[in-house]
């Protein structure tokens, strides 16, 4: 029997716990679980147990934890994903995705020509805890603030930028790298000089122009299967 994941603030220790708010709410009133049941807990911060509930009142839910296991976070979470948001709710699609699968940071970049940057960041993070309890994971993105071109080159990190000039992807062996996806309109030249300055190389994904949220989930799932070693 799969256990319904429900995600608690960090640390998550063994022994007694009381769910409260949206957690409570989802497990008394969207699952109806009820005294006795089993349920899973995760922490986001990489901690997961399994937990029965005690007791269940109308403003919370009472639960026994019991041994937490550190769960590894994956090559994926390598990854950081500096993207120029798209319009609209596509931002909240991509944060979820990204989240399914693993990657380790978010930052939305401000471009000459991009879009607004979205002003709810709690929707993002509760957006991201959704995938979480979905997709039974353990970790939490870091969903960072705005950052631009500028900023990522002084960071020092190592730099991928995704651009239809560039060469075929080669991801190479798991290190942390950012990948950098511009807006809609795409990153200027003067923006693809300044990476280009800071080290940064040029690849491309596909031939056609992709979405935005298109091209982040397939850089991060191309970058994610490259690294995966085969199991023995």
């Amino acid at each position: 029997m799969i256990l319904r994941t429900l995600l608690v603030p960090p640390p998550l220790l063994v022994g007694p716990l009381v769910l409260t708010d949206d957690e409570a709410h989802h497990a008394r009133t969207v699952l109806r679980l009820g005294a006795g049941d089993r349920l899973r807990l995760a922490d986001g911060d990489g901690r997961s147990a399994d937990a029965v509930i005690t007791a269940v009142d109308k403003r919370s839910v009472q639960v026994l934890v019991g041994e937490p296991v550190v769960e590894a976070t994956g090559v994926a979470a390598l990854l950081t994903i500096a993207v120029a948001p798209p319009k609209g709710d596509r931002m909240g699609d991509l944060v979820r995705a990204l989240t399914e699968l693993g990657v380790g940071t978010i930052l939305p970049l401000v471009t000459e020509r991009g879009e607004r940057q979205p002003a709810n960041g709690e929707r993002l993070e509760r957006i991201a805890g959704e995938a979480l309890k979905q997709c039974r994971r353990a970790h939490l993105p870091l969903i960072g603030p705005p950052t631009d071109i500028p900023a990522l080159v002084r960071s020092g990190a190592e730099l991928t930028v995704l651009d239809r000039s560039g060469r075929p992807a080669a991801p190479g062996t798991p290190r942390p790298v950012t990948l950098v996806i511009g807006p809609e309109g795409g990153l200027t030249a003067a923006e693809l000089a300044a990476l280009a300055a800071g080290g940064a190389t040029a690849v491309r994904l596909a031939e056609p122009i992709l979405r935005i949220e298109t091209a982040a989930m397939a850089a991060a799932a191309v970058w994610t299967a490259a690294w995966i070693k085969d199991p023995a």
